[in-house]
């Protein structure tokens, strides 16, 4: 079982009513959304050393052998794009 500390943390009272409405939807314990929370907010900040290790190594052949193997042909009906259609520049 994992180790767990106690924080004690002041929010703006719009903050915590919406923190408590979103475990309620989810049916989470506040501590449990907290930790949610700040564990993806965390990945965001810090890089992890594994991800930026395999990044370095990255050449960019992979891509372009995984590519090479899709087959040249039009999408179906379904996938096409709007007529008229613009990229935004």
């Amino acid at each position: 079982m994992k180790r767990m500390s106690a924080l004690t943390v002041e929010l703006p009272d719009n903050l915590h009513q919406k923190a408590r409405e979103v475990a309620a939807a989810k049916n989470l314990s506040m501590d449990a959304l907290v930790a949610i929370a700040l564990a993806q907010s965390l990945s965001r900040l810090v890089p992890d050393p594994y991800l930026e290790q395999r990044a370095a190594r990255a050449t960019g052949k992979g891509g372009e052998e995984f590519l090479a193997q899709i087959p040249a042909a039009e999408p179906p009906d379904s996938d096409q794009l709007p007529q008229g259609y613009e990229p935004k520049r």
